[in-house]
């Protein structure tokens, strides 16, 4: 019957209602949830994985890097406790970087989900925690001791019974124990709908298992990306990334090779891991955002799983800067992780010219920690600020959105809410997107003080990517503007960034702490852009009539912004 009921409307419709039980996960969890990083950033992902612990579907809304990681965690539940031991009502638990998601914020819970003490499958779910202990100045951090909680894989239900210990040394870690543990059990609650809503499609088709529809949507989608591939040129494809995050340059080597319908990827070449600064990423991360990065340019049509990976082979040499091993300082890997994509992007822009985007604008990731004088209480918050992002060949970058992350910001009002803090500024930069006949999305520069009235300290650490090497271009556009830090308005130099490792304190409601995020990168010579969408681009306040001149060769009248026609065109043969 199974069989019979597989053909491909109706495999496409399970396909899409499993998407749909992932999407309610979502929905469940960021319902359910106390901190911002996942009710409002959106800083989770969730996923349905099968008995042999391969992704399946995941939430539209799952972060992509989440996505990769999850069935990586799901494995080594099999690979230690053996499937003869896993029963129902276990719940498992784990947020080690080497074997999740990169960094001790990121917690992953998985529940195994049983019909007839059958193991039929997992639902996962992973979100960014607003605390798991640690130093307040992560910059600061030499290994992985110093950045907090680490939980190794352990049952948090056994049988159905709570572990209360796990969570007893988890609020005992942490300076926000009631969010961390109520995010915890959302995260419970979120993969209980998974399994709920799983077993009853099933019951609802007549489906013993999911091994049929696993393995059809696994073979489809291999299939459809082996097919992607095999266009491609065979041959090696190389690119090289520099990244400035400490006080010395680092690079990231990538050759990308192409053999018939498989992809290798190898960072042979790549910088060390660094003692400090906590910039170094481990490989479950580093090979996420390589499948994410191949996955978004070679079939971005097919919803995400296990099968569309299987093509794709990728290595980092241990202990450079993109395998790090253990005890290296993880906690701000994104500023070095985020490269990874752009590294695959450039690879590939030999080949695929029309179909890859410019540099992106990174993350910054700002975090307050705030102290009341008299009762000492404790607040605590995150806010990611998204830069803008590449331009491709045929629209503009989007401003001030994340790539090759997800996650949203936090609403002004609700961050203004969880921290004595007031917002004092944030807007697009004018100028900041890079030049291009397509243009790079804009940066966004916000600054933050204390909010009036107010009796006690704030720490606010900015953690900005791209300060000194900004957002490249590409066939022939100019790179985004870099990322900076502010102090009472002003950028900070070089000296005092390495000074103060980005961890500054607010005393009093006159100072100010700020940034501006990278901008994306134009695609195309400025020249080529249609006179009219640069036009547009100064009525908007999106570039400034002297920037449309020099970069475009475009002359607008200051009164009118009506284009002067004689000088453009003189002015763009001299270009």
């Amino acid at each position: 019957m199974a069989e019979k009921r597989l053909d491909a409307l109706t495999l496409e419709i399970l396909w899409q209602r499993l998407i749909t039980v992932a999407d309610q996960m979502s929905t469940t969890l960021a319902r359910t949830a106390f901190s911002t990083t996942i009710t409002a950033s959106n800083d989770y992902g969730c996923v349905l994985i099968d008995a042999d612990a391969q992704c399946i579907a995941h939430a539209h809304r799952s972060l992509p890097i989440f996505n990769r990681t999850m069935p990586y965690t799901t494995g080594l539940i099999l690979e230690r406790f053996g499937r003869e031991n896993i029963r129902p009502g276990d719940v498992f638990i784990s947020n080690d970087p080497w074997e999740n998601a990169g960094h001790n914020p990121d917690i992953t819970v998985i529940t195994p989900f049983f019909k007839d003490d059958a193991l039929l499958g997992f639902a996962a779910s992973i979100a960014h925690h607003a605390d798991v202990g640690g130093a307040v100045d992560t910059n600061q951090v030499r290994d992985s001791y110093e950045e907090g909680l680490l939980i190794p894989l352990v049952r948090l239900y056994c049988a159905g019974e709570i572990n209360q210990t796990v969570l007893d040394f988890v609020a005992a870690n942490v300076r926000l124990p009631t969010a961390v543990i109520g995010d915890i059990h959302a995260q419970v609650a979120a993969n209980q709908t998974g399994a709920e809503r799983c077993l009853a499609l099933l019951d609802e088709y007549g489906l013993p298992d999911l091994r049929a529809v696993s393995a059809e949507i696994h073979k489809r989608s291999e299939r459809a990306m082996r097919a992607a591939i095999a266009e491609l040129p065979d041959g090696l494809y190389r690119s090289t990334v520099l990244v400035d995050e400490l006080d010395q340059p680092l690079q990231l080597v990538c050759a990308l090779e192409v053999r018939e319908d498989e992809i290798f990827i190898d960072f042979s070449g790549t910088s060390p891991q660094q003692p400090r600064g906590a910039i170094n990423v481990t490989f479950t991360f580093t090979h996420g955002q390589i499948s994410y990065a191949l996955k978004a340019t070679l079939l971005p049509d097919v919803p995400g799983n296990d099968g569309c990976y299987r093509p794709i082979h990728a290595s980092a040499p241990p202990g450079c800067i993109l395998n790090a091993q253990r005890p290296a300082s993880v906690s701000q890997r994104h500023r070095i992780g985020a490269h990874i994509f752009g590294a695959v992007i450039q690879a590939l822009a030999e080949v695929l010219p029309d179909r890859v985007i410019a540099g992106s604008g990174f993350l910054v990731s700002t975090r307050v920690f705030a102290q009341a004088a008299e009762d000492k209480a404790i607040s605590h918050s995150y806010l990611f600020s998204a830069g803008g992002m590449g331009a491709n060949a045929w629209t503009n970058g989007i401003s001030t959105v994340q790539v090759p992350a997800l996650a949203g910001a936090v609403p002004v009002e609700l961050f203004e809410i969880t921290v004595p803090i007031l917002t004092r500024c944030r807007e697009f930069i004018p100028d900041s997107g890079g030049a291009g006949r397509q243009r790079g999305g804009l940066a966004q520069r916000m600054e933050l003080g204390l909010l009036p009235g107010f009796d006690g300290t704030a720490t606010v650490s900015v953690h900005a990517a791209g300060q000194n090497v900004p957002p490249f271009g590409l066939r022939g556009g100019d790179g985004g503007a870099p990322a900076q830090i502010l102090r009472d308005g002003e950028v900070l130099s070089r000296a005092e960034k390495l000074l103060h490792a980005s961890a500054l304190s607010l005393t009093d409601t006159q100072a100010t702490v700020g940034f501006e995020t990278a901008a994306g990168g134009g695609y195309g010579p400025p020249k080529e852009r249609e006179l009219a969408s640069v036009q547009a681009d100064a009525r908007d306040g999106l570039v400034s009539l002297e920037e449309a001149a020099a970069l475009y060769g475009v002359v607008l009248d200051p009164d009118s912004l009506e284009i002067d026609l004689k000088a453009t065109a003189a002015k763009r043969r001299a270009m």
